[in-house]
């Protein structure tokens, strides 16, 4: 039986957001709501919560019945099963082996190599939840025919909000590299100082920030050499500063990301009210990740850390294309479906992680590259960076695209590219 999801789970109570300024409304947000210590029992109930919302997601496409009752005369017939990947390996022969959990017990599922409806068993990652359909031995293997992941379902992209958005992330203040004069050329636009060919500065109503807004103190090792600011304290009232050349008339909303002064663990709390009190009024402060629903669409903004992740295990995806891997969260309904490699992840009693409800737009950072697609009606934008390639970017052949922001109308979900380099 799995050590994660077999204990009993207490039920934890409906997240309570505290109500927002302007006109957004928070819809999910760890902000003054963590209750975890790190304990094992709180590994359990996250685990336990992350299983059992996916798995509600998944249970209208596939009758799944318990693990534990495939010991009982179902030997030979075709039946579906729900759950966690434990491990994954590939056979002397080629086969792909899974290690399924639920909390039941634990299952050795195996994807036959060349078999239809396995062909995306590649990418497959640990951690994330899925079904499976095939047949049993009533010993503990089980012969797959085919696995489903709780995907989005198609729909038209939403065309019902109203007003333009800015995407922006990783602007860096503080590092040596952070891009200044590019960042004057925006906000001379954004005010009206700069000329505006497409004529859509006046249309901004929005401007969502993805997390790391400063560079940050001791992020990585021998990051002091690459700091034009060494206190933190100053790196926030310069960041403020640049904030208020953006017109009162745009609502911004700050989520932090991991160089942010908040904790490492995700999911992470909205800056501090001792550093709040920097900017102005037309700032609001949310979690990382937040839903929250503005200009009459909603949002998932979440920063992207997990992307280091997806990148590694997943075939076919790069730093590049960050979009591709944005996909790939949306696929299986969850931000950072793996657990204990570059990202850490709090065990608190319930995963914020998991997408419950289909955004329209899903708003990342991280990896200092724009990326933008649509995903069964869901905008995915990576929004790059305002900071030049440094060199830890050079050494892991980072390419960044920085000064670029994307610009979204809400009333058509039409993105364009606004570049200020």
């Amino acid at each position: 039986m799995g050590d994660r999801l077999a204990s009993p789970l207490s039920p934890g109570e409906a997240p309570i957001v505290p109500p927002l300024p302007f006109s957004l409304e928070g819809l999910s947000d760890i902000t003054g709501r963590s209750t975890c210590v790190g304990e094992y029992q709180d590994f359990v109930r996250y685990f336990r919560d992350r299983y059992s919302k996916i798995r509600d997601i998944l249970s209208g496409r596939v009758n799944g019945r318990p693990i534990e009752s495939l010991k009982r005369g179902v030997a030979g017939r075709e039946i579906s099963v729900i759950g966690m990947v434990m491990d994954l390996r590939t056979s002397a022969k080629g086969n792909r082996v899974v290690e399924l959990e639920d909390p039941t017990g634990t299952v050795t599922v195996i994807f036959s190599k060349g078999d239809p409806g396995t062909e995306d068993v590649a990418t497959l990652v640990p951690d994330e939840v899925i079904g499976v359909t095939g047949t049993t031995d009533g010993k503990g293997r089980f012969f797959a025919k085919t696995f489903i992941r709780p995907d989005l379902q198609a729909r038209a992209a939403i065309a019902s909000g109203e007003g333009g958005a800015l995407l922006l992330s990783d602007v860096h203040v503080g590092s040596t590299y952070f891009m200044e004069e590019a960042w004057d050329r925006f906000v001379g636009w954004i005010s009206g100082e700069e000329d505006d060919p497409l004529g859509i500065a006046s249309k901004v109503r929005y401007a969502v920030i993805a997390g790391d807004l400063v560079d940050g103190i001791g992020v990585y090792p021998g990051q002091e050499g690459d700091l034009a600011i060494k206190d933190i304290w100053e790196q926030y009232e310069l960041a403020a500063e640049l904030l208020k050349g953006i017109p009162d008339r745009v609502q911004i909303v700050l989520s932090p990301g991991n160089h942010d002064a908040v904790r490492q663990a995700e999911p992470q709390p909205a800056l501090p009210e001792f550093l709040r009190g920097l900017f102005k009024s037309n700032v609001t402060f949310v979690g990382n990740p937040a839903a929250f629903r503005l200009g009459g669409v909603e949002w998932l903004v979440y920063h992207g850390r997990s992307i280091d992740d997806l990148v590694l295990k997943i075939p076919g995806l790069s730093y590049g294309e960050p979009e591709k891997a944005m996909v790939e969260m949306l696929k299986r309904r969850h931000l950072s479906p793996i657990y204990g490699n570059r990202v850490s992840i709090a065990p608190e009693v319930e995963d914020h992680m998991v997408i419950h409800r289909q955004p329209a737009v899903l708003h990342c950072g991280h990896v200092h590259t724009v990326g933008m697609t649509r995903y069964k009606g869901v905008t995915a934008i990576n929004s790059g960076t305002w900071q030049g390639q440094t060199d830890f970017q050079k050494k892991m052949n980072i390419q960044p695209t920085p000064a670029i922001v994307p610009y979204l109308d809400l009333a058509t979900m039409r993105a364009k590219r606004l570049i200020f380099d």
